[in-house]
């Protein structure tokens, strides 16, 4: 079985009700149907404090030896779903976390590289979603709050092989008319958030098996 760790955040000043929280939740309740593609998913939610959120990736790998990690977090003024192509060793610290605290200083890791590159299939990815109607593209921000950190305290740590972030957009109320063969610039509904997750799953899967074999002798 290939192992993937999907993470979702939970609330945070700003969002009382985070939708990756959902997001997950959906997720989880698909683990038998993943694993009919010899996927074994875990699920977890991260909570939203800078404090905790390094120790409890670590720990996290260290109990699930993932062969890949996929987080997902929101980025509420966003209209499509953003595969994130790097993290960068910047915070604000001026924005607090879900327990009322700010970082002291501008970076992540005193000394650490100011940007590493996230290692999943983002351009395939984003692909695979517009075929399938799905609004997508790709980002080089990942901002400067608890989803830049996730992000980059996996990549540099190496929690696993393949790692990656994606932005998800406020869910839409309204399903968008399906007789168009382009996709609409709106916001996706949450069904087709979580079809993107699971589109991207697949996608991330594929890749890193692929990246395996060709690695045998």
């Amino acid at each position: 079985m290939f192992t993937l760790l999907v993470t979702g955040f939970g609330a945070f000043p700003g969002a009382r009700h985070n939708p990756t929280l959902d997001l997950i939740g959906a997720l989880q309740r698909r683990k038998a149907r993943f694993a009919r593609f010899g996927i074994r998913l875990e699920a977890r939610v991260l909570p939203v404090l800078y404090a905790d959120i390094g120790p409890l990736l670590a720990r996290l790998t260290q109990e699930i030896a993932p062969d890949a990690i996929l987080l997902f977090g929101l980025a509420g003024g966003r209209k499509s779903i953003s595969i994130e192509t790097r993290a960068r060793n910047r915070v604000n610290p001026v924005h607090p976390d879900a327990g009322g605290s700010c970082v002291a200083a501008f970076s992540l890791v005193a000394g650490g590289p100011m940007i590493v590159r996230a290692r999943i299939p983002a351009a395939q990815i984003a692909a695979a979603l517009r075929r399938a109607g799905i609004a997508s593209r790709l980002s080089q921000d990942a901002g400067t709050y608890l989803c830049n950190a996730a992000l980059y305290h996996s990549l540099v740590a190496r929690h696993a092989a393949s790692v990656g972030f994606i932005h998800i957009p406020w869910p839409a109320a309204a399903r968008r008319d399906r007789r168009s063969s382009t996709y609409s610039s709106s916001r996706p509904t949450f069904a087709e958030i979580v079809k993107a997750a699971e589109i991207a799953i697949l996608e991330v899967a594929t890749a890193a098996r692929r990246e395996r074999l060709a690695q045998l002798p």
